[in-house]
């Protein structure tokens, strides 16, 4: 009778358990606030680009500079044609000669380096009519205030005058920016986009896309010698024009306002390896002791008990290590979901062993015969059976958290 009510209880308890965690996925699921994007938009521009848009091309994440979507045909036709009409036209050129300070909790980067413009006698007529300079009308879109504002600050008193007619002025660039692309959900295989966002400052209506084009400099743009970050592996820079929809008039009146943007960013990603020895190896080691589990001795009842609970802690230990780094991401990263089968690995094992526990406890009560030895074969076949479960099931599942990561992101 003891062993039925035994069971009977035992039955209790799991359905209690899966009661308690169906109400609380549901009251999560309710209680979880959806994400609403911004209704500001970017489409890549037809002029001259150095930018990777070939899938074929892309690394084995899925990652590119890209933003925004690509023109259709028939949009890229209009576009080039707009182009070519547009009143005003700057050609950018940027090169990186510094970047550092990194951080992934903000995220931003701080950078120095050049700034170049090359625009059109009727730009100049307008500036010269309202007694401007070229950077009292151009902004750092990414900037960020720190210590000071990112400035563009003029190496001459005053622009160039080229035998064409254009005007070229150089500028150099200092201040911290915000990142606005960064794989964290393949964390800690990340790949971060280090930009420099370069749009017209409007206050009069006369910059806006019909109006104003920036061309990039794709021939001399790039980065220097020290544009590198130490302990990250260079992925290469890129510079585009994009079409910048804001979802507002700005109070003017009218329809929504399109700006000429150009973008610059040089991409840096983590060593494959350097992130396996630091995070991944680790927690390998520690998911070992869970493995061997039920290799230690059946009598040895409170250590098999006390590894996972060690395990257990150790887990929470390493996990808030790595989140350090990160900014609070609305989402799992790969790493947060290797760690979460490492936690159902680690609870199954507890519940296995006070489970296995009380098997051996309810034979030391029962006389010797075909069932003890029955009960003793099947405990002895799941010790044996125990680590290649683990190895099977946590492949499987780490496998398919990879893949179902969305590319780039």
């Amino acid at each position: 009778m003891a062993p039925r009510k035994q069971k009977h209880w035992n039955i209790l308890a799991a359905v209690s358990i899966l009661l308690a965690a169906l109400l609380a996925v549901s009251g999560i699921t309710q209680l979880d606030v959806g994400r609403v994007p911004s209704r500001d938009a970017l489409r890549l521009a037809s002029s001259s680009r150095a930018l990777t848009t070939d899938v074929k091309r892309l690394p084995g994440d899925g990652w590119s500079s890209l933003r925004g979507e690509q023109l259709s045909d028939r949009e890229t036709k209009i576009d080039q044609q707009a182009l070519e009409n547009s009143r005003y036209q700057v050609q950018v050129g940027v090169y990186a000669t510094s970047t550092y300070d990194l951080d992934l909790s903000i995220p931003s980067y701080a950078s120095n380096g050049y700034v170049w413009l090359h625009w059109n006698a009727a730009l100049q007529n307008y500036l010269e009519e309202r007694d401007l300079s070229i950077d009292e009308r151009i902004v750092l879109l990414n900037g960020l205030l720190s210590d000071a504002d990112p400035v563009l600050t003029p190496l001459s008193k005053s622009p160039e005058r080229w035998a064409d007619g254009s005007y070229y002025q150089l500028f150099r660039y200092l201040g911290r920016f915000y990142i606005d692309k960064a794989s964290f959900r393949h964390f800690p295989f990340v790949t971060v986009s280090l930009p420099l966002v370069i749009e017209a400052d409007d206050v009069d209506g006369n910059f806006d896309y019909a109006h104003l084009r920036f061309e990039p400099d794709i021939q001399n743009s790039g980065m220097g010698l020290f544009a590198g970050i130490i302990g990250w592996l260079n992925r290469g820079w890129s510079i585009a024009e994009y079409r910048h929809n804001y979802a507002t008039n700005f109070g003017l009146g009218g329809g929504s306002d399109d700006y000429s943007q150009v973008v610059f960013d040089i991409s840096f990603g983590t060593s494959a390896w350097s992130a396996f020895w630091r995070l991944m190896l680790p927690l390998l080691v520690v998911m070992t002791m869970v493995l061997l589990v039920f290799k230690v001795r059946a009598d040895e009842q409170d250590a098999r008990a006390g590894i996972p609970v060690t395990v257990l802690l150790t887990l929470v230990f390493l996990q808030q290590t790595y989140r350090d780094e990160l900014p609070d991401l609305p989402f799992l990263t790969f790493l947060d979901e290797v760690y979460v089968v490492a936690y159902v690995v680690t609870l199954l094992a507890f519940v296995l062993v006070i489970w296995i526990g009380r098997r051996y406890g309810e034979m030391d009560e029962m006389p010797d015969g075909p069932q003890k030895q029955l009960i003793e074969q099947r405990l002895h076949r799941l010790d044996e059976i125990w680590p290649l479960t683990v190895v099977v099931f946590s492949s499987i599942s780490i496998i398919t958290c990879w893949i179902m990561l969305p590319p780039g992101g």
